[in-house]
C-alpha cells in the first residue's frame, strides 16, 4: 500500500488549553477553547466567513443611535446634576448678545429688522435648548457665540499669506483662532474656568472631538462596569449641536432656498446639512411645517441609516448600491 507522505498529512498542532482571542466592534472578547469545536447552531455560514467588498473587512462603526450605545447614553442624562439657575452662563450671553447686537449685517425678521448674528445665534440656542435642555454651559455659550463678530473676520486678509494650499490652510486655522480667542475672552470676563474655555476652542478648532458616527462600544465601557461619561458628554454636545444647526437651516434657510434656487442645488444642500444629523434630529426636522413640494424633496434628502448600503448591495444588487449617475450598473433601473 502507497503511504501519503508525512507533509500532506501535517496540520498544526493543538495546544491543550489554548484559548483564541476574537475582536469584534465591542473590543476583544475570549472564544471557545481551539481544541473544542463549536456546535454545529454557533458555527459561521460559508457566507459569514467570506469577506465583505471584495477581501476587504467592513467598517466597524456604530452611532449615539445604536442600542448597546443608547443605554449608556441614557445612563448619562440621568446622572447630569441639576441645571440650576446658571446665573454665569446668563451673564456669558447677555456679553455675547451685547457684542452681536453691533453687527452691521442687518436681516428681516418678524417685521423688524434685527443684528444678524444675533438673531442666528438665539436661532440656535432655541433649538439647543429643545433638543437637550440639561446641556452642559459650554454647549450653550458655543450655540450662541461661535460667530460672535465675526464680521471681523475680513481684516484677516487672504493676501497677507502664501498663495498656496499651506497657505490656504493657515489663512483658515488663524480665523478660526481669532474666533475662539474672541469668545474665550468673554467667558473668562463671565467667570469660567480655563477648562471651559479651552473646551469651546476646542469646538470651534474642530480640535480631538469625538464622532457621534463613528462610536465603539470598547472606548465608552471599560473593564469592572467602568464607563467613560465624558467622552459621552462630548459626543452628545457635538450632536446636539449638528442637529440644531441643520434645523436652523431647515427652519429659515431652506423655504427661501427653494424658492430661488434649481431643485438640484437646493438638494445638494440638504443633504449636506442632513448627513451628520441624529435619529432625534430627523424626527425633528420631519414635524417642522412645510410644503408638499418641500416634503417630497426632503425625503429624497434623508440619508441613509450606517449600512443600508450593503443591505442593497446584498438584496438588490451592485447597482442598487452604486452612486455614480454616469455608472453602467443604472441601466433600466428603478429609481422609484
Amino acid at each position: 500500500m502507497r503511504k501519503s507522505s508525512a507533509a500532506g498529512n501535517a496540520r498544526s498542532p493543538v495546544v491543550p488549553g489554548h484559548v483564541a482571542r476574537v475582536h469584534t466592534c465591542s473590543g476583544p472578547q475570549q472564544a471557545t477553547p481551539a481544541a473544542r469545536p463549536l456546535a454545529p447552531s454557533l458555527a459561521p455560514t460559508p457566507a459569514a466567513r467570506q469577506p465583505a467588498r471584495g477581501g476587504r473587512v467592513g467598517p466597524c462603526q456604530a452611532t449615539l443611535d445604536t442600542p448597546e450605545i443608547s443605554v449608556f447614553v441614557d445612563k448619562t442624562i440621568a446622572a447630569r446634576p441639576a441645571p440650576g439657575n446658571r446665573e454665569q452662563l446668563k451673564k456669558c450671553i447677555a456679553l455675547i448678545d451685547e457684542v452681536n447686537s453691533k453687527d452691521p449685517s442687518q436681516v428681516e425678521f418678524g417685521g423688524r429688522r434685527h443684528p444678524y448674528r444675533l438673531l442666528w445665534g438665539t436661532w440656535l440656542t432655541g433649538w439647543v435648548e429643545k433638543l437637550d435642555p440639561g446641556a452642559p454651559d459650554e454647549l450653550f455659550i458655543l450655540a450662541r457665540g461661535k460667530a460672535v463678530e465675526s464680521w471681523r473676520l475680513v481684516e484677516i486678509k487672504r493676501d497677507d499669506y502664501s498663495p498656496n494650499t499651506q497657505g490656504q490652510r493657515q489663512w483658515e486655522v488663524d480665523r478660526k483662532q481669532w474666533q475662539a480667542n474672541r469668545l474665550k475672552a468673554l467667558m473668562q470676563e463671565a467667570g469660567y474656568a480655563e477648562a471651559s474655555q479651552k473646551l469651546v476652542e476646542d469646538f470651534i478648532l474642530n480640535r480631538d472631538l469625538p464622532d457621534p458616527r463613528d462610536v465603539r462600544l470598547y472606548d465608552i465601557s471599560g473593564p469592572m462596569g467602568s464607563v467613560n461619561y465624558r467622552l459621552i458628554e462630548l459626543l452628545l454636545m457635538v450632536q446636539t449641536l449638528r442637529d440644531s444647526e441643520a434645523l436652523v437651516f431647515l427652519e429659515h434657510s431652506f423655504p427661501r432656498m427653494f424658492q430661488e434656487l434649481p431643485a438640484d442645488d437646493v438638494l445638494t444642500a440638504v443633504k449636506r446639512e442632513l448627513a451628520g444629523v441624529s435619529k432625534k434630529g430627523l424626527a425633528t426636522c420631519l414635524q417642522l411645517p412645510t410644503q408638499p413640494l418641500q416634503r417630497k424633496l426632503l425625503a429624497k434628502a434623508l440619508p441613509a441609516p450606517p449600512g443600508w448600503g450593503d443591505v442593497l448591495r446584498e438584496l438588490e444588487g451592485t447597482a442598487a448600491a452604486s452612486t455614480h449617475p454616469g455608472d453602467w450598473r443604472y441601466k433600466n433601473f428603478d429609481y422609484e
